[in-house]
C-alpha cells in the first residue's frame, strides 16, 4: 500500500517585502497624549485635561515640523509639512486659549 509521510513537506514561502515606514513612533505618541488626556481630565480636571491634549498637539506639529522626511514621522503624516504643521499648532494654541480662558473649566 502507497506510505504517505508523516507531515507534509514544507511550503517555501516568498521573504516578506517592505511594507513602508513605521507608524509606531507617532501612534505612540498619540495613544499616550490621549491616555494623559483622558486620565487628567477624568481625575484632575477638565482645564489640565486640554492643556494635555494641546500639549500633545504641539509636540506631534514640532515633529512634522523637524522630521527629515514623512518616513521618519510615519503615524503623523496626514497631508503636506507645512498644512500639517499649521494645523497642529493651531489646533494646540486653539486649545490652549479656550481651557486658559473659558470660566468654569477647572
Amino acid at each position: 500500500m502507497y506510505e504517505r509521510p508523516p507531515f507534509p513537506e514544507p511550503v517555501p514561502r516568498p521573504q516578506p517585502q517592505y511594507r513602508g515606514p513605521n507608524p509606531k513612533g507617532g501612534l505612540v505618541l498619540a495613544v499616550s497624549g490621549v491616555a494623559a488626556t483622558a486620565l487628567l481630565g477624568g481625575l484632575v480636571s477638565a482645564k489640565s485635561g486640554a492643556l494635555a491634549l494641546a500639549v500633545t498637539l504641539a509636540i506631534a506639529g514640532t515633529w512634522r515640523a523637524v522630521a527629515p522626511r514623512a518616513t521618519h514621522a510615519a503615524g503623523i503624516v496626514v497631508r503636506s509639512k507645512t498644512l500639517d504643521v499649521v494645523l497642529y499648532w493651531g489646533a494646540a494654541v486653539a486649545i490652549t486659549a479656550l481651557a486658559l480662558t473659558v470660566p468654569y473649566l477647572s
